[in-house]
């Protein structure tokens, strides 16, 4: 099925990979703050700030970080709600963007990520997608991607099942704590491994159904 953004809502620019890398960007995680965690003690540790993360332009475009990926298939989606009123885009598990070029990986999106959009405002997304081929290169600031289809593959769609109430989405982190950052950094190695053995292998493991029975539930 062809994915399409809700009405009102539209492209501004080319799909890009890369978009942690982008002049657009800081990354995802607050580096300021995250090296200099590492090296305290869990009791110096402050607490979560709830601090909004916007991009550094001369604008102030506002930007949202969504999706779960290793950073192979890292796409920015420059998006404009026409509406009077705010618009939420919904990008649904099972969504696929394919790579225009052919030579980079594809990104398989395993659970759903919403966004927000204020009425006449451009917002900057950054979505992360699993990789869905193994032998193909990652997706680079100069790739171009489409909208894509939503996967009517049954094994890709009992992967989403199994983790559509998973804590697996980087919105769900907090970009500050030094916790959340390795949490999700070896939950997105974990998983970018389970989708090849999807997409490239020969189907999961009971090793890999054990350990997304194992991961946290979504708050």
């Amino acid at each position: 099925e062809p994915y399409e953004l809700p009405d009102g809502v539209e492209l501004t620019a080319d799909i890009t990979g890369a978009a942690q890398w982008s002049d657009y960007f800081d990354s995802a995680w607050d580096y300021t703050e995250v090296p200099r965690l590492v090296s305290m003690s869990k009791k110096e540790i402050p607490p979560k700030t709830g601090k909004p993360m916007r991009a550094k332009t001369e604008n102030d475009i506002m930007y949202v970080y969504r999706g779960s990926g290793y950073g192979y298939v890292d796409l920015l989606l420059s998006l404009h709600n026409t509406n009077n009123r705010t618009s939420t885009v919904e990008f649904p598990a099972g969504l696929i963007f394919e790579n225009v070029e052919g030579y980079c990986q594809n990104g398989v999106l395993l659970k759903k990520a919403v966004v927000e959009i204020p009425a006449n405002t451009d917002v900057k997304v950054s979505l992360s997608f699993y990789c869905g081929n193994h032998y193909r290169g990652a997706a680079g600031s100069y790739d171009t991607y489409t909208l894509g289809v939503i996967t009517d593959a049954a094994p890709l769609i009992d992967l989403c099942e199994r983790v559509k109430n998973k804590k697996i989405n980087i919105e769900e982190y907090d970009p500050t704590s030094i916790d959340d950052y390795y949490s999700y950094s070896e939950i997105k190695s974990r998983l970018q491994d389970i989708v090849w053995h999807v997409t490239d292998g020969t189907g999961l493991t009971q090793e890999d159904i054990e350990y997304i029975d194992s991961l946290p539930g979504s708050r």
